[in-house]
């Protein structure tokens, strides 16, 4: 991590780090101390597993006189704190943070799978870290409603059935089903002087807005809803409270609430045309702007902007070495699925290359509930400088599209949403920019799923598939042998459309049940300290394929997780990417 001075760049950058770890978040309570949240995966003393490990670490700006938020809490010791709920700008030496706590500190014990957890709302000095306590949560509590100015003004408990209740002070004003998930969440409050809640609701169609919610009746006045697209995100002052909203249709868009935020982020469209435009932080006098912004090629750059002075001034550049030349064209590519649904997907096209007869890499992105758009992405381009066609599609069980287009997708991983795929592959075969005897499908995670699946289910379709973190044995991913229901767990089996004891559904789904279907080479990367996708998924689907005399390769990227957080495993990544292409579809 690095803190720059806006006010001279050409000074050197003043660093901080933990080793290993990667900074999740950075919030600056008051304009002398900033709050850093880093990440690891660790093994944790408890337990032999991997699990994440995080820290809020409280310091001055230049990174002297660091402190551990709640370091004086005996709940630090199990990992289990480092969310900051608000963030008041009235107390500018306080945040406050939601910590879970378990019955085994009463004698000092590990925390086990049995004790009770409860969600206590701490009051945190970030001069020193030390904590104390605001409110005491209820056994089911999951989730703390705070009015942006320090202030606890409600609540959401999670009963065994699933059903959530949410609480204004004592009384009880809804319940609802959260079974498989839902569309309704709690997002905040708003900026205003009586602050309303806001939550992220569906409307009659599907498509899922943001409105205030009305004690009693539920859902209120609509703050944002478009008629074809999910809100995507939520905008947020430096309280944490809601100011705007961001949604996409090919391209991000950003609605601020307040005229004058919606102004400037005009004004800043206006100054970088075609590109996506984030406003990601601001002076507490509003005069100067920290404003990220990409395109399809151009990639990510961090500007200063300073409405009065009219002055935008690039200051950092993710890629200073690439060119407009190297990258390749990147353009909406939607077709029409054999059952008619509609399909959006995004096609890059290799730099300086007739798209023509190409070799061509098929990108499912992960989730999966989750969408690409048009911004720059690394692996696309990357792919794309390699001389591959690139395809990317939002296939059914996407996010963006509506509550019901993401349901589309339940029960038909192996069927409906592989043919979304396999009809994309189609068209580009078909307006003859594919060659069909050189195509690779790729993809992490749940994308690494579709890759694995699409070898092994459409087996004449792809010369290759590569994996990153992909799911292969889903009974051995999500059956516990355990009776503990979960909101997460009811999700994965609504998207499964299977029981995690019902394994002979989610076998026939598993690739790695299905190893003698394969045709095709597999490239299986996999990082060690993954708590996302443990590595025994790659290690089961290699073994399964190893049996079966199928041809893979199975590579650790040792030392990072999910996320591909470090550079240097990325840049291995790539490298075995680039060889594997080179030996199946490439000259």
């Amino acid at each position: 991590m690095f803190v720059y001075d806006t006010g001279d760049f050409s000074q050197p950058p003043h660093p901080f780090g933990l080793k290993d770890a990667v900074v999740e978040q950075i919030l600056w309570p008051n304009s002398e101390r900033l709050i850093a949240v880093f990440r690891q995966n660790l093994k944790q003393k408890f337990s032999k597993d991997i699990h994440d490990w995080s820290r809020a670490i409280s310091m001055k700006w230049d990174g002297s006189d660091p402190v551990v938020l709640l370091h004086d809490e005996w709940a630090l010791k199990a990992n289990l704190s480092t969310t900051i709920v608000d963030m008041p700008t009235e107390e500018p030496n306080h945040v406050y943070m939601a910590m879970w706590e378990t019955n085994a500190e009463l004698n000092g014990d590990a925390p086990l799978a049995h004790d009770a957890y409860y969600l206590n709302l701490m009051r945190v000095n970030v001069n020193n870290g030390l904590a104390e306590m605001v409110l005491h949560g209820t056994e089911n509590e999951t989730q703390i409603l705070m009015d942006g100015h320090g202030h606890p003004i409600g609540r959401i408990d999670e009963d065994s059935n699933l059903h959530d209740h949410l609480f204004f002070g004592t009384r009880e004003v809804a319940e609802f089903d959260a079974r498989g998930g839902t569309s309704l969440s709690f997002e905040g409050v708003t900026a205003d002087k009586t602050p309303a809640l806001v939550v992220r609701s569906s409307d009659t169609k599907g498509m899922t807005g943001l409105y205030t919610w009305q004690s009693p009746g539920g859902v209120g006045a609509s703050l944002f809803a478009n008629s074809q697209y999910d809100v995507d995100f939520t905008r947020v002052d430096h309280s944490g409270r809601v100011i705007g909203v961001t949604y996409a249709d090919d391209r991000d868009h950003t609605h601020y609430f307040d005229p004058a935020m919606e102004n400037i982020q005009q004004q800043l469209e206006r100054a970088l045309p075609g590109q996506t435009v984030s406003i990601r932080s601001q002076d507490a006098t509003g005069a100067t702007f920290a404003v990220e912004a990409d395109g399809p090629k151009d990639p990510p750059a961090l500007y200063l902007y300073r409405p009065a002075a009219h002055q935008l001034v690039q200051v950092l550049f993710a890629y200073p070495n690439l060119t407009s030349a190297d990258l390749g064209e990147m353009k909406p590519y939607p077709y029409t699925a054999r059952d008619g649904l509609n399909i959006h997907a995004y096609l890059t096209l290799p730099p300086g290359k007739e798209a023509k007869n190409l070799p061509t890499v098929i990108l499912p992105h992960g989730g999966p509930e989750d969408r690409d758009r048009l911004r720059f992405d690394w692996l696309a381009q990357f792919l794309a400088s390699r001389g591959y066609v690139v395809l990317q599609p939002n296939f059914r069980g996407s996010s963006g599209y509506g509550w019901d287009f993401i349901k589309a997708g339940d029960g038909e991983w192996a069927g409906k949403v592989q043919y979304d795929v396999q009809d994309g592959v189609k068209k580009l075969i078909a307006d003859g920019i594919a060659d069909p005897k050189k195509i690779c499908i790729m993809g992490g995670s749940y994308g690494g799923y579709m890759a694995l699946a699409g070898a092994t289910f459409s087996p004449d379709l792809y010369a290759c598939a590569i994996s990153f973190a992909g799911l292969a044995d889903l009974a051995k991913q999500f059956y516990s042998g355990s009776s503990f229901e979960s909101e997460s767990m009811s999700v994965w089996e609504r998207r499964m459309g299977a029981s995690r004891s019902d394994t002979k559904k989610m076998d026939a789904l598993s690739p790695a049940e299905h190893t003698e279907l394969v045709k095709a080479p597999i490239l299986l990367l996999h990082s060690d300290k993954d708590v996302t996708v443990p590595i025994e998924q790659s290690k089961a689907e290699a073994n399964a394929l190893k049996r079966a005399g199928k041809d893979v390769l199975f590579v650790t990227m040792e030392g990072d997780d999910h996320h591909l957080s470090y550079a240097e495993t990325r840049i291995r990544m790539l490298q075995e990417t680039e060889k594997f292409l080179a030996a199946h579809i490439g000259k």
